[in-house]
Formats: C-alpha cells, structure tokens, sequence
C-alpha cells in the first residue's frame, strides 16, 4: 500500500504543495467536512485532476470512521444536466400518451433522481473538470452549490480553466456575470482555493 508521503514526493513539483496543503486538510477531515468547507481548483488538467482525485479518494478510502463521498467526472454531471434541466421536461408531454415513452421516461426520471440524491446528501462531492459550456450545465451546477452549501455540505470542485477562462465561460452560457459570482462567490465562501 503506498502511504500519503510517496504520494506527494511522486507527484510533479506543481503539485507537491497543493497534495501538502491538502493532506493537513485530510487530516482533520472529519472537522473540515462539518463546517462544509471544500475545494476550488483551477488549472486542474485532465491528469492532474486525475491525480488530484486518486490522492482525496486514497485519503478517505484510509480513513476511519469512513466519509462518505461521490466522485462525478464533468461529462457525467453534463450529462445528468441535460436530462434533468432539457430532456425530461421536453419529453413530458409525449409520455402522456406513449406507454413507451413513458417507461423510458420512468427509468431516465430515476436514474437522474439517484444521481442528485447522490450529489446533495454525501459528505463530500467531488467535480472533475468542471467546463460549463451550456446555460443548463451552469444552472445545475449553481443549484447544487446553493443546496449543498445550505447543508454545510463540503464540494471539491477541479476545473482546467485558470479563473479568467471560467469566469469568460460562464459569461457565455448566461451573460452579466449570474453564474460566475455565484458559484465562485459560494466556493471562495465555504473553501480553499488552489491554481
């Protein structure tokens, strides 16, 4: 079993402090997770945000009494997104009438209910890649963030953006700055921010 300290001496330079920074927060995990505070990490690529997120589930795969925690690449949260806020209610008209339709309906109705069930009620969440590149990907994500926030909920959320990027990005899906002062301003509230 590798401990947390080969894990950091292994990863880049870039990263070393970071994957510090963030083992004293594991260490008093159980702490940080009751007063909800989380993560916001830019300039997270796809292989450092793989790293990043192979060190928190070693972190809490060790520790005892066990966290609660679900980890949600962006494609999926995109995905659960898109059925929730698109699908689903463009589709609710044809189920009235389309036994078929309906028992997809059904089934696509549960999965997305188990999925945001999953992302407002465990200790942690963690988002890999956050991209919004849709009003509803932003919509979704701003929601949960305000749920889970009420909760004193703990979010881990990694981006590849640098904030300009994101903040432009969000700008683009919904104009005058809604999306981008409120899940920044939620994150920069209850966490850490790391680059």
């Amino acid at each position: 079993m590798i401990d947390t300290g080969s894990l950091i001496e292994q990863a880049p330079i870039q990263d070393r402090d970071l994957l510090q920074r963030m083992s004293l927060y594991f260490d008093a995990v159980e702490h940080r997770l009751r007063l909800g505070e989380g993560w916001l990490i830019f300039n997270a690529s796809t292989r450092r945000s793989g790293r990043i997120a192979g060190f928190i589930q070693h972190r809490l795969t060790e520790h005892r009494p066990p966290v609660s925690y679900f980890v949600m690449p962006w494609r999926d949260f995109a995905l659960s997104a898109f059925v929730t806020e698109v699908g689903l209610p463009s589709l609710a008209p044809v189920v009235a009438t389309d036994a078929r339709a309906r028992a997809e309906f059904d089934l696509a109705a549960r999965v997305t209910s188990s999925t945001w069930t999953q992302m407002l009620s465990t200790d942690l969440l963690v988002v890999i890649g956050c991209k919004p590149s849709q009003r509803h990907e932003a919509e979704l994500l701003d929601r949960t963030l305000e749920n889970r926030q009420s909760q004193k909920l703990a979010t881990i959320l990694m981006t590849p953006d640098m904030p300009g990027q994101l903040e432009a990005d969000l700008e683009t899906v919904a104009p005058h700055g809604r999306y981008w002062d409120s899940i920044f301003g939620r994150m920069y509230e209850t966490g850490l921010v790391a680059m």
